[in-house]
């Protein structure tokens, strides 16, 4: 189960006593436990939906962990990213703001960690650091709390590919060349890869009515 949910949430929270006593191993319940403290938007995902939640942890048992992986990713596109991509400018911006401290976090103490959260796949040793674990919360709550915020609104027209280049290069004053290095990080120090990043998650340097636009492009991007 520790396996499959390390692979399915992209982390792997040191979830101690996380799972109820009277629980069934192998269990929906077991997998909903677990995810309420991995994963929790994942998990409040598998709440509105169920009977995919069961279908994939039926997959699980069955020893198919790869079908089980693509079926909890198809659920978050699914679900998870129209409705951070209807989420209010405050909520969404607020996202970044915390993603922004998940990389301040990291560049302190594990820097290589930066393009693991970037790719959705910290690590128990990343996540072992008090500050970025704390700030890693923090930034789960944000996105289940847009989440929720835009799980019921209208559609928003997202932000053009073009507009999305000018904030970065203007606003954010990322070079093309630091473009580059993000898109081919292997022989860059993890300590440039963090302070590339934080750059693109420094949305209060966003002119104020592209901020809303801008980071909810970026907290519903399909990864």
């Amino acid at each position: 189960m520790k396996n499959f949910l390390s692979l399915c949430v992209g982390v792997g929270f040191l979830a101690s006593g996380a799972i109820a006593q009277d629980v069934t191993p192998g269990s929906v319940g077991e997998l909903m436990n677990e995810l309420a403290s991995t994963n929790p938007l994942l998990h409040v995902i598998f709440t509105d939906h169920m009977d995919e939640a069961k279908e994939i942890n039926e997959k699980f048992k069955a020893g198919d962990e790869e079908a089980a992986l693509k079926a909890a990713y198809d659920m978050l596109r699914k679900y998870g990213h129209p409705a951070l991509s209807r989420a209010s400018d405050a909520s969404a911006i607020e996202v970044l703001k915390k993603a922004g401290d998940v990389i301040d976090a990291l560049g302190d103490h594990y820097p290589r960690g930066c393009i693991e959260f970037v790719h959705n796949d910290i690590s128990d040793e990343a996540l072992s650091f008090r500050s970025v674990n704390e700030a890693y919360r923090k930034y789960q709550k944000a996105e289940l709390d847009a989440y929720e915020d835009g799980k019921y609104r209208e559609p928003i027209p997202r932000m053009e590919i073009g507009d999305m280049f000018q904030v970065v290069t203007e606003d954010l004053k990322v070079s093309r060349s630091e473009m580059r290095t993000l898109l081919n990080p292997e022989n860059v120090a993890a300590i440039e890869l963090c302070a590339i990043i934080r750059k693109n998650f420094n949305v209060s340097a966003v002119r104020e009515p592209l901020r809303g636009p801008y980071a909810r492009a970026n907290i519903s991007s399909k990864k």
